[in-house]
């Protein structure tokens, strides 16, 4: 082999080894291997109510795992801002800047917003409860499956596309180690208690999730009337 070829194939092992440890992310596996539950989403839509707008995703969970399960959901919807804006323009003015938004979603949202929505709904969703109401054990069948909704504050109207995670699915999870974890100083007096920083953890839980990934077509005087498209939805480790 010459030098030219080989260093040829050290180039290509490197760029190889270079896209392997960018997609060394953790991945939730293949197939299932532990209980997971079956989320059905409806048509993201938005409400006027109070004076305020909100934005809502109405949906139905089933237990097919053979067991009865606790659904604990942990529901977030991720903006990504994107603008054009020069690095040193983007210092003087940050809230012109590109950055991701994350909102969590309204689980202790006003009873008047909720019963906006179930009463708009009252015919498809009989049986619709409340963000709080669903958490708990869901039983086995499609006949107790459970029917609830995700109310969000209203969308930044920079924001060309988001991302709706939904945890509490599934019962794979990971454990790994902090990167940033540093161990605490030891106080110098004995009788001095450290206290803890819940930021700083030797390592981290991460879960598996569901992404519903939406994007608006579009300006920002014209995204308010869109309706956001569904991507294909994957399971991600979050």
């Amino acid at each position: 082999m010459s030098a030219r070829t080989l260093g040829l194939s050290v180039l290509v092992l490197s760029a190889a080894t270079a896209t392997s440890l960018l997609r060394a992310e953790p991945q939730p596996t293949p197939a299932p291997t532990k209980w997971e539950l079956t989320f059905k989403p409806d048509q993201l839509q938005k409400i006027n109510a109070n004076g305020r707008t909100y934005w809502y995703l109405i949906y139905r969970v089933v237990n097919n795992t053979g067991e009865d399960v606790d659904f604990l959901p942990v529901i977030e919807r991720v903006s990504d801002i994107i603008t054009e804006q020069p690095a040193d323009k983007a210092e003087q003015s940050p809230d012109k800047a590109s950055k991701l938004i994350v909102d969590p979603a309204l689980t202790g949202v006003d009873s008047s917003v909720f019963k906006a929505i179930k009463q708009r709904h009252a015919r498809t969703y009989p049986l619709l409860v409340s963000p709080v109401e669903v958490i708990g054990r869901i039983r086995q069948g499609i006949d107790n499956s459970r029917e609830s909704v995700a109310v969000f504050k209203d969308l930044d109207p920079r924001a060309s596309k988001f991302t709706i995670y939904v945890g509490g699915l599934s019962g794979e999870r990971q454990t790994l180690p902090n990167p940033s974890y540093r161990k605490p100083a030891q106080p110098t007096d004995g009788n001095v208690a450290v206290t803890p920083d819940e930021k700083n953890t030797p390592v981290f839980v991460i879960q598996k999730t569901l992404a519903l990934p939406y994007t608006l077509p579009g300006d920002g005087s014209t995204r308010r009337y869109a309706t956001p498209a569904l991507g294909r939805p994957e399971w991600v480790m979050r």
